[in-house]
């Protein structure tokens, strides 16, 4: 929700009720976003809300508008402690802002910039404080300004930091000589750190190394579990992901007791090692707490009784084990694990009936997002050419949003709303980047009858931007 404050400033609402001041401009990406998603983009974000406890101590490195900051201070309370670095002084004013707004004593904002030794640097500013970056060369060309420096080592004396829960760098390129100015800081103290991986099209797995030579593993966030597993570097990396996480053995055991973190030994243990499926994750139980699963179960068991797809069915089935929150969250990421494998081959055997709008919502909370997103173009252009939606196989929608609506009487519209809306979601991480290239489908996707409020929201901004009746 966003409410007008003047005529230079908005405040934003996100979750749990935490106002976010930002600049009144929609051509300016944080302003955009909070308008469109009523949040950050970042699925980290979401994790951090449920990772931090009240009590809690915490550090954000390039805190930009605050929506990190201020979530972390609405999680760990008064009791807690929040220490904001942003360097920047007009997005450190509105940040300021933002922390007397909510109250937030327990946040320390210093308008400094971190890394390897304490002084001065120019800061070069962007139109979008995001991409703001530190240079010592002197001024630069542009917008500029110069701005204190300081270390973590040095921030470890003057705050008395005895201990840390975590600490989020996103630092554009400073990373490194921040991880060097802190070398007491990593050793003496034990946080879950988030750092940036992806920065424009560059990976940076020398981050990864780096963390490494300091006794800090990297694990990535699985979206629709909400939980962190090793991160591989020799895989391939997903196009979407831009951060990871680090920390030593002590913080993954500890992570590991509140069932979100998997550590490298449990994925080898073979305790772990068979999913014990229960009659309520079969598909014909699970789906069927669901309207649209009650009312197309019968064509299902008729389909599967003359075609069967034991394949299909036990990957469904992991899925719905996945999100069983009773179970062991080992157990529950291994069926993840194993349904997205199953549901890879199959759809590339026999892309078939809506396999695809399943393995998109699977590829999706495994966090295999370009292949979700490549699936959904697949299938988007195949209805677009037949106008044909054949449901006779058990499927998941792409996104949960509609499962608990009845398709009713227009169920082909209903489904390619859901393949539509995931297919806007997950291709970009706003609109903002799209620009008037999502004008039609956001269009095609309000005609169809189902269309989610941020939807309408995404049209509706993207027409303010650039002027468009």
């Amino acid at each position: 929700m966003i409410s007008p404050a003047s005529n230079k400033k908005l405040i934003a609402v996100i979750p749990s009720g935490v106002k976010v001041v930002v600049p009144d401009s929609l051509h300016l990406i944080t302003p955009y976003v909070l308008q469109e998603q009523e949040d950050w983009f970042e699925d980290e974000i979401k994790f951090i809300r449920i990772l931090l406890l009240p009590g809690q101590k915490c550090i954000d490195i390039g805190a930009n508008y605050g929506t990190y900051t201020l979530s972390m201070a609405q999680a760990v309370g008064k009791e807690g402690g929040v220490w904001a670095f942003e360097p920047a002084s007009e997005t450190a004013g509105f940040l300021q802002k933002s922390i007397d707004l909510n109250g937030f004593s327990q946040v320390v904002l210093n308008q400094a910039a971190l890394s390897f030794e304490s002084g001065s640097a120019c800061l070069a500013l962007n139109a979008n404080s995001e991409l703001n970056s530190l240079s010592r060369g002197g001024a630069l060309p542009g917008a500029n300004e110069m701005v204190p420096v300081m270390t973590l080592d040095e921030c470890l004396d003057r705050y008395g930091w005895k201990s840390m829960d975590f600490l989020k760098i996103d630092a554009e390129g400073e990373e490194e000589n921040i991880l060097r100015g802190g070398k007491i800081f990593f050793s003496n103290l034990s946080p879950l750190v988030e750092f940036e991986l992806k920065a424009g099209a560059d990976i940076h797995l020398e981050l990864v190394r780096a963390f490494e030579s300091m006794g800090y593993e990297s694990y990535r966030l699985v979206p629709g579990l909400g939980m962190l597993v090793p991160f591989d570097s020799k895989v391939p990396v997903d196009g979407y992901l831009l951060n990871l996480f680090c920390c030593k053995v002590d913080k993954a055991d500890e992570l590991f007791a509140r069932g979100l973190l998997i550590r490298k030994s449990d994925l080898d243990d073979r305790s772990y090692s068979r999913v014990p499926i229960l009659p309520e994750h079969e598909w014909k139980e699970g789906l069927s707490s669901w309207p649209y699963g009650r009312e197309l179960a019968p064509l299902w068991t008729e389909s599967l009784n003359s075609e069967p797809c034991d394949e299909l069915e036990k990957a469904i089935t992991c899925y719905l084990f996945c999100q069983d929150q009773r179970q062991s969250h080992v157990l529950r990421y291994l069926a993840l694990e194993q349904g997205f494998s199953l549901l890879s081959k199959l759809c590339a055997e026999k892309p078939l009936y809506l396999r695809l709008a399943t393995l998109a919502r699977v590829a999706r909370d495994f966090g295999e997002r370009s292949l979700a997103v490549e699936t959904l173009n697949e299938l988007t252009n195949h209805i677009s050419k037949t106008s044909q939606i054949n449901p006779r196989e058990p499927f998941l929608l792409p996104s949960r949003r509609l499962e608990s609506v009845s398709p009713g009487a227009g169920l082909a519209d209903w489904i390619f709303t859901s393949i539509l809306e995931s297919l806007e979601s997950f291709s970009a991480f706003s609109s903002f980047y799209t620009r008037t290239s999502a004008v039609k489908r956001l269009q095609m996707i309000q005609s169809l009858g189902f269309a989610s409020p941020e939807m309408t929201r995404r049209l509706d901004l993207i027409k303010k931007r650039f002027a468009q009746p």
